[in-house]
This record gives C-alpha cells, structure tokens and sequence, in this order.
C-alpha cells in the first residue's frame, strides 16, 4: 500500500470515528425539558429511572405553579417556543388547547394506549375522537378526620364504608360541635375555593356542573340547586365553620397542626399527614347532601408532548415512559400517591399503597375503590373550560368572603354568557 494511499484510509479513518464521536456526544447532550405544576420531589423518581434506561438523555424539570400554568403553555407552547419538550395538561383543558393548536395528535398510538386504559379513560384523552394526550393520573377524594379532636367533643370516629358516608348537614353539625370543644375550624375543602373540588357540591345537590348545551358552552349557574349549593358553601365561612382570609395552599397545613375537625382533600395528603408527628387522624367518604346523590372529583394530569418541541424523539420516549410503562407509570406515582390511569401500572399501585400508610392505608384504599368506581364525576370537557374556571373560582373567592349569593351568581352568569358565546 502505498504511502500516499494509507493517509487516505488512515484520514477517513479518523473522520469516521470522528463522526461516531460527535454522534456519541451530540446523544449525551440531549436534554428534555418537562413542565407541571408539581415540586421537584414529585417527578423526581421517574426522571431517575427514566435516565436509567435512556443513557444520554437527561431531563429537566421545570415547576410551574398551578394558577400559572395555562399563561405559560398559552405564552411558550403558544409562542413555539422548542424549549418545552413534554407538559403536564389538567385534562378539562384539553379541547381549549387543541382547538388553539397546542397540541399534536396522537391517534397514531391507540393500539398502544386502548388496552391499558378505560373506556372513560380513553374520552378524556380525546377530544371528537381523536387522541391527543397520554394517560397519567386521575384523581379522588376522601375525607380527613382528626381523631383527637373529635375524641374531646365526644364525636364517633366515622367509619371507611360505603354505607357510613356523613352528609353535609351532619358535617356542618358535627363541626361545630369540634370547634366548641376546643378546634379552631370544624370543616374545610382542601382546595377551598377551587372549582375541581366544589364542583360536588352542586352536582351532588342537583344543580349540574354549571356548564350544559352542546360543547358545553351554555353557562348554567343560576338554578335553583345552584344557588342552594352556593348558599350551603357561604354559610361555611359566615359561621366560622371554615376559614376565610387565607390561600388554600395554606388550609392542608391547618389540619396538619391540628386546628381543622374535618378536612376534604386527596390521597396525595396521606404523606405528609403520616409522618407528621402528634397526628391522629383517620379517613371517612367525602359528604353528601341528604336529599342527593354522593358524588366525588376525579380526573387529573395527562401527558403531552409539544408540536414544536427540538427533540420530538426523545420526548414521546419520555412521554411514554411515564404513561404506557407499567413500571414507569407507576414511578410518577411513587412520591405522590395518587391513582394512575395505566390499568397496569394501578396493579402496581394497589398492592402498594396500603402499606405505605398503616394505620389508614386499608382504609383510604376501600374508599378510593369505591369513589373511583361509583361516585366520580368529572370536569365538564369544553373548549371554555379554562374561561368558565377563572370566573368561577373567582365567585368562589367572593362567596368566601361575604358576597351576596344570588347576585353574585347572576353577575357571573352574565359574564359567562358573554364570554362563552365568542368561543362557540
């Protein structure tokens, strides 16, 4: 070989290696940025384990408070913004965000996705049948109850079954019979002015979710049940039952220091409630109204991936980790024990999550079964959801506060009516 021939093998030779180097270092570099509204701590352990099986690819999670993620998917998703790769997506938001071009479509993955999931499952990841989202959480309901507290007024401990289920106007009762023994509050809503959470009261009492007609884009805030239910939850802070003047990031706390008798929260609060010293709590079903139904909310979280994300590859790899993934799936729920939508991954789960909780594992799982399957209503699926959230939780600020209820709920239907008709 000649001398001139082996400097040409030995330099393209070395641009080979050099290529397969910059390839190596160009995977390594690959970052995913991920967006929700949950701490670090949270997503913590499925990054982990999601970096674990895909060498070279790291991600970032970005945490974006809950009032502001909708201005932030709307300001970068909105924008192109390609430094968004995955997104948390609160599931009623869904028709919005596609209808603005938020998101792509996924119906590519339905063999994927269909036999992991239910029927309703599958709806909320939809929107006129086609997917669009990817299944993560859903979400329930149960009723905290602090032991101590309810020892000193001399009230029984309520039970975890079905048939044990309190009704408000017992709760309203017994509340206030824990606050003259010695609570500081009888009762509370973990989200205390949130409509996921208040949404039960009126559906419960009859009234309907507030939104009807066809997309649900017809405000129905003004019936008879509405105004029932409204007046139910201004009396709560009126009599002191519940506390006014404070953000509901700061009422989970309150039962934790034990000042609250009775607290409707999720399972998510089980963590901190049984590591938290002096703590005697137990679990009971969410209230009801005497002469309605027992209804509870659920759904929660999906998974995204952005149109304009740099690493459209990488980032359906994560997005499916989380959500198709047995293992993966059930990693996102590890350090936040809510249910996840993956009918595998909730296997997982349930054999899990009782005894990760003793003394009220056995029984927060009886109640999230039976909420799960018998009393859970979802949000209403509307292009003007996010439209019809914001002035309600606003009405809820108000009607907290002392505002009258009828014209407070008039006012906010007018608005509604206005509103909603430029989104039909």
């Amino acid at each position: 070989m000649s001398i001139f021939n082996k400097a040409v093998r030995t330099a393209a030779l070395a641009a080979v290696l050099s290529s397969v180097s910059m390839v190596a270092v160009m995977a390594a570099d690959v970052t995913l940025t991920l967006i929700s509204a949950e701490n670090d701590a949270v997503v913590a352990p499925v990054i982990e384990a999601f970096e674990a099986s895909h060498p070279g690819i790291k991600v970032e999670h970005q945490s974006i408070p809950f009032e502001s993620m909708n201005a932030a998917i709307e300001a970068r998703i909105g924008g192109g913004d390609s430094s968004i790769d995955v997104l948390f997506v609160d599931s009623p938001r869904v028709p919005s965000m596609v209808a603005r071009g938020y998101l792509k479509s996924l119906e590519d993955l339905r063999s994927e996705i269909e036999p992991l999931v239910t029927p309703v499952a599958l709806d909320a990841l939809s929107v006129d049948g086609t997917i669009y989202t990817l299944p993560l959480w859903t979400s329930t309901q149960m009723m905290f109850y602090n032991k101590d507290l309810l020892d000193k007024a001399g009230i029984p401990h309520p039970g975890a079954d079905q048939a044990d289920r309190l009704t408000y106007e017992q709760i309203l009762d017994l509340g206030s019979k824990a606050q003259a023994a010695g609570a500081k509050y009888g009762f509370a809503f973990e989200q205390i002015d949130r409509y996921y959470q208040l949404q039960p009261i009126f559906e419960s009492i009859g009234g309907g979710s507030g939104l009807t007609g066809a997309g649900n884009l017809t405000p129905d805030i003004t019936n008879d049940k509405w105004v029932e239910g409204a007046t139910f939850y201004a009396k709560m802070f009126e009599d002191g039952i519940a506390p006014r003047g404070i953000p509901a990031g700061q009422v989970p706390p309150l039962f934790a220091s034990g000042e609250v008798a009775f607290l409707v929260g999720g399972p998510w609060r089980l963590a901190g409630y049984t590591s938290t010293e002096g703590l005697n709590f137990g679990v009971a079903p969410v209230p009801y109204f005497a002469n309605g139904k027992p209804v509870t909310p659920t759904g929660s979280w999906a998974l995204a991936v952005s149109p304009h994300s740099a690493h459209p590859e990488e980032a359906m790899a994560l997005a499916k980790f989380m959500t198709l993934d047995p293992q993966g799936a059930f990693k996102t729920v590890e350090a936040n024990p809510i249910p996840p939508v993956n009918l595998e991954a909730f296997k997982l789960y349930s054999a899990w999550f009782a005894p990760k909780f003793p003394g009220v594992g056995d029984d927060a799982q009886k109640i999230m079964g039976y909420e799960l399957r018998d009393s859970a209503v979802s949000r209403p699926l509307s292009t003007g959801f996010v439209a019809f959230e914001e002035v309600m939780n606003r009405v809820f600020g108000d009607l907290r506060n002392g505002a009258d209820v009828k014209s407070t709920l008039e006012d906010a239907q007018r608005e509604l009516n206005s509103t909603l008709a430029r989104i039909q």
